[in-house]
């Protein structure tokens, strides 16, 4: 019981959780939109646009998660605000 505490009270495990349930919301939002433009659209136009949202929000997504990669985070901990 002491590691499960122990993990849920661990900053870094706090901003992870918070980070998958961000993602996961994100994932279905973009999920339930394409799914409704699909599938109650009527053409090709709605379809059209379903891909193109489609294509967007994983380019974002993309961006983001590179970005996020390239923050040097030492530099942010260390001196308790942004390295400018």
């Amino acid at each position: 019981m002491d590691g499960i505490l122990s993990f849920f009270t661990n900053s870094s495990a706090v901003v992870l959780i918070i980070f998958f349930v961000i993602l996961a919301f994100y994932l279905w939002y973009a999920f339930s939109i394409i799914y409704h433009l699909i599938r109650f659209g009527i053409g090709t136009k709605p379809k059209t646009l379903a891909l193109l949202f489609f294509v967007g929000s994983i380019v974002l997504f993309t961006i983001a998660i590179s970005t996020y990669g390239l923050v040097r985070w030492d530099q942010i901990y260390s001196n308790g605000s942004l390295p400018y």
